[in-house]
């Protein structure tokens, strides 16, 4: 057995580019060549599976990505950080090759969490110090790991190097040990299999301090995730991917215009087992706060987004990373010049303009759509622009707009409250009170007490702080959620299969839930609602325009603006793109002028020119691993490197 795992380690090493085989199981606990040693012992065989756990991202951690962090929000469109040393700025700006670092990273560690999840299904059941029972359980929680952290690899590179269950034979001859792409159809097939497999052995739903394992509930929701990427546009039928194939001709991408339906008819019963399961019987709801027997719309969407609510009464989040980690607090706090050391940050996280104006105003409505209430201007606007009375949102006691004239624009009055959770804008309330409860206004502008000439690198390049997330009660303490799935999220993805397949209607009332709990208007041909052709094209337009909303700053942009196929697009359509902007995730991005002072500042002006070409949909398969595994395929656009 020792020489099988070192054999299989070898494999991993020749085929993924690992430096050697002790660096491969270097962090699996016990000694790494004796897995019998470590398997006959209960509490070492839970700490191997705890450390397959290991590779679950906490994607809070925007800052650092290396390790297990994340550059999804920076690295699209809806978010920037200002530190020049940012991987994502590199990759905003076009200069990612398939030799970059940082791109290898994500690549070989899911692989490392794929390879410790089959060893430990492998040889758990030796463990006769821990029941059939608990076995049973521990080995489907690893098959679920596993199918996750495929498909994960999936989201980023498109399909990659199923390794197969078994290990590799000792005398395995060196062509046995270099495996070639699996097509996508096999890629998703296998990962849904698995979910599927494994959900079969685990309990319902966790909670408590088993928050964060793996559950059915996680399995189902994931799998219908994998299935509805798989009959996204980017995955399934794509012209562009025509001609990626194995040497031996194997198509990776499927073509066959024939079972182009059927993949969204897979999707959709995906999504409707699950809402059956789990939704239909209470298992999972959207979260809600009520104030005074009504429901608080501003209160509801932060709590259930803030990462630190994850008590057993949330029944809206399904699979999140619980971790002791808090310096995600630093880039979402600003600086705050004077003020006590946990009501002050360094926030260089900034939110674009472009994501500004994608959140509907407080009748749901688009800011296209609502000149009533929402005037634009170029230039420097003229006082006509400055403040509007002091707004609460509708069942909440928290100040969302201040009535502060010349600090605060109207257009930032009246919106959707997930645009006071999410943005931090000039002249904003920050979250919490000083000690003695008089409040913050956060001055982005010059010389305010967050901006460039006291705080010089530590503020927004766009005039506007990302928010969510922000600490209410300090600075994080104590353990915290990334949130890498919840029920909103499923919501909207359901709504889009059914709309794939022609259940318009059904697709808006989805839709509507997820507006509901924020107070939105919802869409339709009732009394008060707002009207909506019942055809793809415009129901997709509001379902997608709904998740860069309800979704923003929670690493999806990157990924759905790529599986939509809309990435490149030239003009802004209005909905997934304002329509001033040029590019899709490249062309200029926009803020205010955070170098100017009060009204200049005020001033829309182009901060940053970034790149995107079609290459960029999916990561390059790493240089090393086209190197070293000549079997390997690289994808779209990125060339082997000389």
């Amino acid at each position: 057995m020792k020489n099988i795992v070192k054999i299989g380690a070898l494999a991993l090493a020749l085929t993924f580019g690992f430096s050697s085989c002790n660096d491969y199981f270097d962090s699996i606990p016990g000694e790494w060549y004796d897995m019998d040693k470590t398997f006959s012992n209960r509490s070492k065989a839970i700490e191997f599976l705890n450390n397959v756990y290991s590779y679950v991202p906490n994607e809070n951690n925007e800052r650092f990505m290396v390790p297990n962090g994340a550059p999804w929000s920076a690295g699209s469109l809806e978010a920037d950080f200002s530190w020049s040393w940012h991987n994502t700025n590199e990759w905003t700006a076009g200069r990612t090759y398939a030799s970059s670092s940082w791109i290898n990273y994500y690549f070989i560690e899911y692989y490392k969490g794929i390879a410790k999840a089959s060893t430990f299904i492998q040889n758990i059941d030796k463990c006769t110090e821990a029941s059939e029972g608990e076995r049973t359980v521990w080995k489907a929680e690893a098959r679920a790991l596993r199918a996750i952290y495929y498909f994960w690899i999936f989201r980023s590179y498109g399909p990659a190097i199923l390794l197969g269950e078994e290990p590799l034979d000792v005398n395995a001859p060196l062509d046995d040990l270099l495996k070639e792409r699996n097509s996508v159809d096999e890629y998703i097939s296998y990962i849904a299999d698995e979910l599927e497999k494994a959900g079969a052995d685990l309990p319902e739903k966790y909670n408590g301090s088993n928050l964060g394992h793996m559950d059915r509930g996680i399995c189902m929701a994931m799998r219908a995730n994998a299935l509805l990427y798989a009959a996204s546009p980017l995955f399934n039928c794509n012209p562009d991917y025509a001609e990626i194939k194995n040497h031996d001709g194997k198509q990776l991408y499927p073509q066959d215009k024939e079972n182009e339906q059927k993949r969204w008819d897979d999707a959709r019963e995906a999504y409707k087992n699950f809402f059956t399961d789990f939704v239909d019987k209470g298992i999972y709801e959207l979260y809600t706060v009520k104030n005074n027997g009504n429901v608080d719309y501003y209160e509801s969407y932060r709590q259930v987004t803030s990462g630190m609510n994850y008590g057993d009464e949330n029944k809206e989040q399904i699979l999140v990373k619980v971790e002791d980690y808090g310096t995600d607090n630093f880039e979402i706090t600003p600086y705050h010049a004077g003020e006590a050391s946990d009501l002050r940050g360094g926030q260089g996280f900034a939110a674009t303009q472009e994501m500004v104006d994608l959140f509907f105003m407080k009748d749901g409505y688009r800011i296209e759509d609502n000149e009533a209430n929402y005037e634009e201007y170029t230039g420097i606007p003229s006082s006509d622009y400055y403040g509007g009375e002091e707004y609460k949102n509708e069942n909440s006691n928290v100040v969302c707009f201040e009535k502060n004239t010349n600090m605060t624009l109207k257009q930032w009055a009246n919106r959707d409250p997930r645009f006071y959770v999410c943005i931090t804008f000039n002249g904003a309330r920050w979250v919490r009170p000083r000690s003695d409860g008089s409040w913050i206004t956060t001055e982005w502008y010059k010389n305010g007490n967050s901006g460039l000439a006291k705080a010089t690198l530590d503020i927004p390049y766009t005039g506007y702080g990302v928010r969510k997330r922000a600490p209410i009660n300090g600075v994080w303490s104590g353990k915290q959620t990334a949130i890498l799935l919840r029920l909103a999220d499923m919501y909207l993805g359901y709504a889009e299969t059914l709309s794939a397949c022609g259940e318009y209607g059904k697709a808006l009332e989805l839709v509507n839930k997820v507006r509901e709990r924020v107070g939105l208007k919802g869409y339709g041909s009732n009394a008060g609602q707002i009207a909506c052709p019942l055809n793809r094209t415009d129901v997709d337009k509001r379902i997608r325009r709904e998740r860069l909303v309800e979704l923003a700053f929670e690493r999806k942009h990157f990924f759905d603006v790529r599986r939509w196929k809309v990435a490149d697009m030239g003009n802004g359509d209005g909905w997934i793109y304002p329509s001033y902007h040029k590019g899709g995730e490249g062309g200029e991005i926009h803020g205010l002028n955070y170098t100017k002072d009060l009204p200049e500042f005020f001033e829309k002006v182009a901060t940053e020119l970034r790149v995107f070409d079609k290459k960029h949909y999916l990561f390059p398969i790493p240089d090393k691993d086209m190197r070293r595994n000549p079997k390997m395929v690289q994808n779209y656009g990125w060339l082997v490197e000389q």
